[in-house]
């Protein structure tokens, strides 16, 4: 009886094997099987890769391990995550969260790795004369950070909204302070890096563009109406589609019964952006490609290379309800197929009646 030697498989071989896996979890278990396997995934690295996302799970109770779900594949993991313990998250597809505790104290973190980076203390940003607590300021006053890019790169900018979304700034890792962005007259709802450029959207249907300086350079009014009865509430997310902006805007209802709020997403418009003739497009389809909004930066991914994906979608998570209100029912998560306006929830249980620790989406890297 023959037997095969897998170790000595081709070094090329192995690399085209490796670079069909799309879950991080077979990644780590394919360098795992032997040590030339594992030198195949050293040499492949994963910096320019990317893996499916997966949906992590708010802090229960007073716990350390984290939950984190792979919808693709309806498998769920816990890691033991203490330095997130008590801290407001927010996800990005670069595999690294933001982390903001309540002695005001911002990080950020790989959840796989380990690694962790400290950010300047925004509290003490020159647009700020705060007076608030640690704890109000990790709940609410921060609405949400976006992390641009991995740390390791040079492209890598980190924005935050905050003070009722009145207000942004941005750091690059190793600066010793905020910088604020001026010229901000309504509500931002979202902000994204693109092409060397800062944009933020507002509620009033503005499209701010600033320099890497934090120069203004322009505003671009957004035409979709904003027009809605009182039982609709609408946001507007930021999101790079194939090389183009696209704002993405979620249309919820307040489906209140008592005294306490509770959205729920009814569907979503999508506008394809042409900033250079400052004009938009209302779109009907996405096409190849998946969008994930909520409570991390915008980001999106075809589904021709990641078949386990389903085109044509946005995968969403609450970030409304859950931050001012205290709500105990099951997050406002779920998938909405495009083509047919039709919403699936994500996950048929309570999530946490958290009022820091919401539902994010993070693309998991092992650098």
């Amino acid at each position: 009886m023959l037997t095969s030697d897998w170790c000595k498989l081709p070094v090329e071989l192995l690399g085209l094997i490796a670079c069909r896996l799309h879950f991080a979890e077979d990644w780590v278990r394919f360098g795992a099987v032997c040590k030339s396997w594992r030198i195949c995934v050293i040499q492949n690295g994963n910096s320019s890769r990317s893996f499916l996302p997966w949906l992590m799970l708010p802090q229960r109770k007073d716990e350390s391990l984290r939950r984190f779900h792979s919808p693709f594949n309806c498998k769920s993991y816990d890691i033991c995550l203490p330095d997130v313990l008590d801290k407001r998250c927010w996800g990005s597809s670069h595999g690294w969260l933001v982390t903001l505790g309540a002695n005001f104290e911002m990080h950020l973190l790989n959840p796989l790795s380990g690694g962790q980076i400290s950010l300047p203390p925004l509290h003490k940003c020159p647009n700020l004369n705060l007076v608030c607590t640690g704890k109000s300021f990790r709940d609410s006053f921060v609405y949400k950070v976006i992390l641009s890019a991995s740390p390791s790169s040079s492209d890598c900018v980190i924005f935050a909204i905050y003070s009722d979304n009145w207000k942004m700034a941005f750091t690059k890792p190793g600066d010793v302070a905020w910088t604020p962005l001026s010229c901000i007259h309504g509500h931002v709802d979202d902000a994204m890096c693109h092409d060397g450029k800062f944009y933020a959207i507002d509620t009033f249907g503005e499209i701010l563009m600033w320099d890497l300086a934090g120069s203004l350079l322009k505003r671009i009014a957004f035409p979709p109406s904003r027009d809605l009865d009182n039982l609709v509430y609408a946001t507007t997310y930021l999101v790079e589609v194939n090389g183009q902006i696209y704002a993405i805007m979620r249309l919820l209802f307040d489906t209140r019964i008592t005294d306490t709020p509770c959205l729920t997403t009814w569907c979503f418009k999508i506008y394809k952006l042409d900033i250079c003739n400052e004009k938009c497009e209302e779109v009907k389809s996405l096409g190849d490609w998946s969008i994930f909004v909520g409570n991390n930066h915008s980001f999106s991914i075809p589904s021709s290379t990641y078949p386990e994906c389903e085109s044509n979608c946005i995968y969403f998570t609450d970030d409304f309800s859950g931050v001012h209100y205290s709500v105990v029912h099951g997050y406002d998560m779920g998938i909405y197929r495009v083509q047919n306006l039709s919403v699936q929830p994500l996950l048929q249980e309570d999530v946490s009646d958290s009022a820091f620790s919401l539902p994010l989406w993070i693309i998991p890297s092992l650098l």
